[in-house]
């Protein structure tokens, strides 16, 4: 069928769409992904499946099997909880443009790049905790305009070094995130999480199991 606006197609629903008020999963169409669910009554989901996990997002709200997970945590970087990578350093003052190693190397090695934002934060802290403690010495980026600020990568070896742009003096047990275009930070997994009759979510999804009240699940390309 002809469409001269997505935008206009996925916000009336015109690419399809399911009804449910049983705890069943919902499956899009092949070549589809679920764009947006609407609640229409209280609702705790127990599957919500981003279409891409750890990998190259963007990422959307997740529902997983655990909230134990830790910020430096590998294998985890999903749902912009804790960037593309997370990676415990040592306790080693470093001045702007010397090495700081990192004790657990990236995997594969793009997951860190030259320019990407890095926050130094509790590496203790667990997608049950949103409270990583981010340390002033990297302040919360704001990427453009005139107030821009932010500690970014200027080198890396493509192992375990990198150089930053500004002085750290980490602390035992804290962590650098790296944050990319399509991986932020601090988010956490929604399980257990109820959302409220009349709102509707946006992301893109591959299954989605809504408790047994009514939802109405959205497809789109």
């Amino acid at each position: 069928m002809g469409q001269n606006s997505t935008e206009v197609a996925y916000g009336f629903g015109q690419m399809g769409s399911a009804y449910s008020d049983v705890d069943n999963v919902i499956i899009p169409p092949k070549g589809m992904v679920i764009v947006a669910i609407q609640f229409l009554d209280n609702n705790t989901p127990t599957v919500l499946v981003p279409e891409k996990l750890d990998e190259t997002g963007p990422n959307f709200p997740a529902i997983t099997d655990g909230v134990d997970a830790h910020v430096d945590a590998t294998g985890n970087n999903y749902f912009n909880f804790n960037g593309a990578w997370a990676s415990e350093i040592p306790n080693i003052s470093k001045t702007a443009g010397q090495d700081v190693t990192l004790d657990t190397p990236a995997v594969p090695v793009g997951r860190i790049r030259v320019g990407d934002y890095v926050l130094l934060v509790n590496g203790d802290a667990s997608e049950a905790d949103t409270d990583m403690v981010i340390d002033p010495e990297t302040p919360y980026p704001i990427y453009n305009g005139p107030n821009k600020q932010g500690v970014y990568v200027t080198a890396y070896d493509g192992v375990d070094k990198v150089k930053l742009s500004a002085d750290i003096t980490p602390t035992l047990d804290q962590a650098l995130i790296f944050i990319n275009e399509t991986h932020g930070a601090g988010g956490i997994t929604a399980t257990s999480q109820q959302f409220p009759k009349g709102l509707t979510i946006y992301g893109r999804w591959v299954a989605f199991k809504p408790a047994a009240t009514g939802v109405i699940a959205y497809f789109g390309y």
